[in-house]
């Protein structure tokens, strides 16, 4: 069974984390199991989201598995994110490392990559799951 967005959320935008639909999913995942707490976007023309806001997360179905508000949002160049937003986005080993490595690739496919691209870093909490 689908679960249902709940009316309070149903203009809410929605978010998928990641490129397929299996890494949807274990992202999605992560953040329920409150491992993902930060996630980071390139600029583009949309206007930028705020503290504040609030999002539903869905899973690489586009099925709705919870809620989250932003809590912070900052622009950072790639090259400059720190160890410690690579931790709280919660991804592979959780270093910086690995963040760069898998963003980096990330970007490239969508021909968005530079060392110094500005990033939306976000951070969230989770206010409620489906």
């Amino acid at each position: 069974m689908i679960p249902q967005i709940p009316q309070k959320y149903i203009a809410a935008e929605r978010w998928s984390f990641g490129d397929t639909e299996a890494q949807a999913d274990a992202l999605a995942k992560l953040v329920i199991d409150g491992v993902k707490t930060a996630t980071c976007a390139n600029l583009d023309d949309e206007p930028e989201p705020e503290a504040g806001e609030v999002f539903v997360v869905v899973d690489g179905r586009n099925n709705p598995v919870c809620a989250v508000k932003l809590t912070e949002v900052k622009q950072v160049p790639f090259d400059l994110v720190t160890e410690q937003h690579a931790f709280e986005e919660g991804e592979g080993d959780r270093t910086l490392a690995y963040w760069r490595k898998e963003h980096q690739r990330f970007f490239e496919e969508y021909d968005l990559f530079s060392p110094n691209m500005p990033l939306l870093l976000m951070k969230f909490v989770l206010v409620e799951t489906f």
